[in-house]
């Protein structure tokens, strides 16, 4: 998962934002009542307790992190990836996870408006000679009538 958007229902379970629920190394994670969620960088997930100290810190869980053979992967008719054949990753200690950032686009809003403007221009004046076309070959019959 790439977007990191995650929240808490109101069981407890850690979801994605679009409700599919998120798996630490012990499978589904749920989050206690809290005042605080941190997510470390190895994907540990701890919490500050409702009316706890506020210097106890539990540890929940960790996410578990996988880093998969990019050749093995495929996109599911769902919009999903999945690896080919279904078959679960074990975790890799190697993954890190970067909390407080939001990853940068990889599409050029101007320049793809400037290309779409070019599309759309391009798209009238082949109209605009196939009209041209059509009142050329009218006029033409026209004139073969006449004669």
């Amino acid at each position: 998962m790439r977007t990191g958007s995650l929240n808490i229902d109101a069981l407890g379970m850690l979801r994605t934002a679009d409700g599919m629920p998120v798996f630490g190394n012990g499978g589904p994670i749920a989050i206690p009542p809290e005042e605080k969620v941190d997510i470390g960088q190895d994907g540990t997930i701890s919490i500050r307790a409702l009316g706890e100290d506020p210097n106890i810190v539990v540890t929940v869980d960790r996410l578990k992190l996988v880093n998969p053979d990019p050749q093995q992967l495929e996109k599911g008719t769902d919009g999903l990836i999945r690896m080919k054949g279904g078959q679960p990753l074990e975790a890799d200690a190697n993954v890190r996870v970067t909390s407080g950032f939001l990853e940068a686009s990889n599409v050029n809003a101007v320049a793809e408006m400037t290309s779409m403007l070019a599309l759309s221009r391009q798209f009238e004046l082949h109209v605009k000679m196939m009209r041209t076309a059509e009142d050329d070959a009218a006029a033409m019959a026209r004139v073969l009538q006449l004669s």
